[in-house]
């Protein structure tokens, strides 16, 4: 699974899985208040906070992946 950060319409940051369409997984939104202090800067920290949440997801061997199939085996040569 490949997932993307994306900027929705309403503002919001979010985590979808980048081959579909459907909700996000995780969203990430910011008071008024805190996006004008931290200017455009909030994308930066919006960010940082997503990228931790599928790092913590990935080390977790947690699988997401709505495909039943089983992976293949790694080849050795």
């Amino acid at each position: 699974m490949v997932l993307e950060i994306i900027e929705l319409e309403n503002g919001e940051l979010a985590i979808r899985n980048a081959d579909s369409d459907a909700e996000p997984m995780i969203k990430v939104n910011f008071s008024a208040e805190l996006k004008d202090k931290l200017s455009e800067h909030y994308l930066d920290v919006a960010r940082v906070m997503l990228t931790a949440g599928i790092h913590m997801v990935a080390e977790s061997g947690l699988d997401l992946d709505d495909n039943d199939e089983p992976e293949p085996e790694p080849t050795l040569h």
